[in-house]
């Protein structure tokens, strides 16, 4: 972590970020540069995924390398994920200093086939990689306003919606709050926030925020990843699904997942597309999540598979945010920067170049915000709407909404859908 204090904000951001996130997980997340600021992907140190019918060619293939590497097998996790689809292996100590994906890459060049195994992605809602972009891209910064932006869309007929934001947790005095009516009935799992907020704390809050002003007729759901603080922001690729597994309980048309990652090779997180498998290709479910905030167009996952609806950000005046990860992540594009929406009153110290140390006070049940974490519930709240309105399913819903945006060129990232103002 020397490079802290060299280059641009963005680096020093990125590395104040990944320097909050490895403490908050007790030193269990690498990355795949020399220079924290210059990451691509995050992984833990010791943990390999493998689909569970490739297990046992994953553990043969161990097993012819050189005994050099490792000082004895990979031990299976005794952690039951999907079902038991995907298995995790605890990799023992590299006698080299070999890190995960070297193993990876010697099990490959030995004939394992590229995707049968994977790191333990680190999944975020704080660190992006290359440009020290977040998701969201912003600290949250105090407002003035005493309403929404954009505002909340009155709703007059329609049937309720089920809705579940995986997210940080949710601020229950939100939800009883005369500042924030729209909110009124959204319930989750408590993220426990004292007068002295924590990194990323109303975050969850937020999002369902931003989901009932667009449908009020939505019941939201805050399924909670990170309460009490736990993760600085993040968690394995290897438990985010077991969270997805657990917002499926609530039989949801729309799941919002404001966070993701990149990974090893820009190769599709075998996590994700475990839990697609077994749960929403079966299911009347859209799964809508942020298309990250580095400003590049390297998938981010879960937002680059062509079964998830990926969101950018875009500004006011219609065009692409700066920090908007644009390409195979962005099916379309929705407000994201500078929105107004519940946030917990307290006190909050920056932990971010270049706002690093300073003292924001949160006293008006609100909190102004920007990042494709926000553009992502716009959109969410949209296919909940139509559900809402017209009874069609919400893969229908979804085809809908997306059919309702614009086509517009912007000469750095070539011809996108965009939602330019869907919040008539």
């Amino acid at each position: 972590m020397g490079d802290w204090m060299i280059g641009d904000d963005g680096r020093r951001r990125s590395t104040d970020q990944l320097r909050d996130l490895r403490e908050a997980n007790d030193g269990q997340v690498r990355w795949d540069t020399e220079a924290p600021a210059d990451f691509t992907y995050l992984f833990h140190p010791d943990h390999v995924l493998v689909g569970a019918e490739d297990a046992d060619d994953f553990e043969a293939a161990v097993a012819r390398l050189d005994k050099d590497v490792l000082t004895g097998p990979p031990r299976r996790d005794d952690v039951r994920l999907l079902g038991g689809d995907l298995v995790r292996y605890v990799l023992p100590e590299r006698r080299g200093g070999e890190t995960v994906p070297d193993v990876l890459d010697l099990l490959e060049a030995d004939g394992l086939p590229a995707g049968t195994a994977s790191p333990d992605h680190w999944v975020h809602v704080s660190p992006g990689g290359g440009g020290g972009k977040t998701c969201p891209a912003t600290e949250p910064e105090e407002t003035g306003l005493a309403e929404p932006w954009p505002p909340a869309a009155p709703q007059g007929k329609g049937r309720q919606v089920s809705v579940v934001v995986v997210d940080t947790g949710w601020n229950p005095p939100s939800g009883t709050d005369s500042r924030t009516p729209w909110l009124s009935g959204v319930e989750g799992d408590d993220e426990n926030n004292g007068t002295d907020l924590r990194p990323y704390a109303g975050h969850g809050t937020f999002i369902a925020g931003v989901v009932r002003c667009t449908a009020p007729l939505t019941d939201v759901w805050v399924e909670g990843f990170a309460v009490d603080g736990v993760g600085g922001g993040g968690i394995l690729e290897s438990e985010i699904v077991g969270q997805l597994e657990q917002a499926m309980t609530h039989d949801p048309s729309v799941i919002n997942l404001s966070a993701g990652c990149r990974t090893r090779m820009d190769r599709p997180s075998i996590a994700f597309a475990r839990f697609y498998r077994r749960y929403l290709r079966r299911a009347d479910c859209v799964l809508v999540a942020a298309a990250g905030n580095d400003s590049w167009a390297a998938p981010f996952w879960p937002a680059a598979f062509d079964w998830c609806v990926g969101v950018g950000s875009l500004d006011r005046d219609g065009r692409v945010s700066e920090f908007s990860n644009y390409g195979v992540s962005a099916d379309v594009y929705a407000l994201g920067r500078n929105h107004v929406n519940a946030f917990p009153d307290g006190t909050f110290v920056c932990h971010e170049t270049p706002d690093k140390g300073d003292v924001r006070v949160f006293g008006t049940g609100l909190a102004r915000w920007s990042g494709t974490s926000f553009a992502a519930p716009v959109v969410a709240g949209l296919i909940a709407r139509e559900i809402s309105e017209t009874g069609c399913s919400a893969t229908q819903a979804r085809d809908a909404v997306l059919a309702r945006a614009v086509y517009d060129s912007d000469p750095t990232i070539g011809p996108h859908l965009e939602l330019r103002q869907p919040y008539a």
